[in-house]
């Protein structure tokens, strides 16, 4: 092997030897910097906010921040710019014109027909024998006063029109405050009620639990056969899956309400105290005659619907009429053509001035046909609409005695509740009795504690029904007010200290 060959290969060597030492000793230092990126980097939390609310700062809530009220208020400022806009056509108009301007002076004899698109200027002046391109220096300032002195009416029935149409905005604005804090209200409640079968179904999986672990203990004694163990941990295991399905309902509900609130993704959880019991004096709520129905909002937009077709179709009868303005002008203007009169500035300054007074009348004669036709078109949707008020009244008498027969089934079903849970419970315990004495088998324990879960599910859901009524004859009729009084007053009742009696 020649020198230059053993030095190339002790070089290679080396070399490698030195790059695996520096990578070795490089690598603390990356890992340090890797390191300090990742603690760098801030750490990411998906938390969702819980905010316990009561139904009247829930409702409140949702008139505040529901999107379709924001919209139907802007929608209802705006018809109210619009009347004021309306008004503004009594006024008289008064325009200014000023121009500056250098042109040719080639005028030629002849007619313009009237121009849509104004394509050709009007020119005046003396006609030219000659054509030519050169210019000359012009201006035109003037003042044009114009006023509408007789209409027959048409000013006022379109000002009436805008009116009819603020008030149909309103009322569609009242219903649908109405529409979103009754749904408010409705799955606040919807979700209370979930909530407290969920505690239902907990208890009776602790009841099943303890009752499974009493049937095996005698079973590894011998008391009694082994399917009864088997028959307990399958009943232990339908409460488990009673319980998850009444907290997937629950889960499900927290969205829809956090929605109808307008605050979608936030879990809400419901002061439920307070309406765990029926209302005192529910019927204080209840009207004795329907004539109430007629200012539900629901009801009332459909008569502005009516009255808004009534109020085009008036503003239609005093179109085809003459209309007479009186006008005035007064203008100037200047030509740098010198042939009679000596510009002001080449023609910059207007130098000539004139005025006019006078007065217009017009009449659209033509227009009689189609605005007949419009008239014909009008009538037809004015009894469109009111087809449509009638079927609003029906559909709102129909709601109003079905949430009546509502109130009153769930007052009488609140009113027996309270026996089936006595009864039930008693069953419960005399069964797992004859259970443990040999009387009966595991079958009969099981049908008691399902009798009972279903008994206190039961009585829970009888008092939250009489809300769900008191809220539907509320909606019924309009106003959830008389509703909101009587939560009011239960969160009062169960918000003030409870006094102690002594002896």
């Amino acid at each position: 092997m020649s020198l230059s060959s053993k030095f190339a290969e002790h070089y290679g060597l080396a070399c490698t030897i030195f790059l695996l030492l520096l990578l070795f000793e490089s690598q603390p230092a990356f890992a340090d910097i890797d390191q300090d990126r990742v603690t760098l980097r801030p750490k990411v939390e998906l938390t969702e906010p819980t905010l316990r609310m009561s139904l009247t700062t829930a409702i409140a809530t949702a008139n505040k921040k529901y999107p379709s009220i924001a919209r139907e208020s802007s929608d209802t400022k705006k018809l109210k710019g619009e009347v004021s806009v309306a008004r503004t056509q009594y006024l008289p108009r008064m325009d200014m014109i000023v121009q500056e301007l250098r042109a040719t002076q080639n005028v030629t004899a002849g007619t313009i027909l009237p121009q849509y698109l104004n394509v050709i200027p009007i020119q005046s002046g003396a006609p030219g024998n000659s054509s030519t391109f050169s210019s000359i220096f012009g201006s035109n300032a003037g003042l044009n006063f114009s006023w509408e002195l007789v209409d027959f009416g048409r000013r006022a029935a379109n000002v009436k029109l805008a009116k009819q149409s603020l008030t149909k905005s309103t009322a569609q604005l009242r219903l649908t405050e109405l529409d979103v804090t009754t749904r408010c209200a409705l799955c606040y409640l919807k979700l209370l009620l979930v909530q407290q079968q969920i505690l239902v179904c907990q208890a009776t999986l602790d009841r099943m639990v303890d009752w499974s672990l009493v049937v095996r203990t005698l079973c590894d004694k011998g008391l009694k056969p082994g399917v009864d163990a088997a028959r307990a941990d399958a009943e232990v295991s339908l409460a488990k899956i009673a319980l998850i399905e009444a907290r997937r309902e629950a889960d499900l509900m927290q969205q829809d309400l956090a929605e109808a609130m307008g605050m979608a993704g936030t879990l809400i959880q419901p002061v439920g105290e307070p309406l765990l019991k029926r209302p005192k004096l529910a019927a204080i709520i209840v009207p004795d005659t329907t004539a109430t129905l007629q200012k539900h909002p629901l009801a009332v937009l459909r008569m502005a619907e009516v009255d808004v077709s009534k109020s085009k179709l008036n503003l239609l009868d005093h179109s085809w009429y003459p209309h007479l303005w009186l006008e005035s002008a007064i203008w100037g203007r200047g030509s740098g053509q010198g042939r009679f009169i000596k510009p002001i500035a080449s023609g910059i300054v207007p130098k000539t001035a004139n005025w006019t007074v006078g007065f217009t009348f017009q009449f659209p004669v033509m227009e009689y046909f189609k605005i007949r036709a419009q008239k014909i078109t009008e009538r037809s949707s004015i009894e469109a609409q009111r087809s449509n008020y009638d079927l609003a009244m029906q559909e709102l008498i129909k709601e109003d005695r079905k949430a009546k027969i509502m109130l009153s089934r769930a007052e009488e079903i609140a009113d027996e509740t309270p026996t089936l849970l006595i009864a039930a419970r008693e069953n419960e315990i005399k069964a797992k009795e004859r259970y443990r004495v040999g009387l009966t088998n595991v079958i009969e324990v099981a049908e008691a504690e399902r009798i009972l879960a279903r008994a206190q599910a039961q009585d829970i859901e009888a008092q939250l029904k009489v809300w769900q009524a008191l809220l539907a004859i509320s909606y019924a009729h309009g106003d959830i007010q008389p509703f909101l009084k009587l939560v009011a007053a239960a969160e009062n009742d169960n918000a003030a200290p409870k006094k102690e009696v002594t002896n």
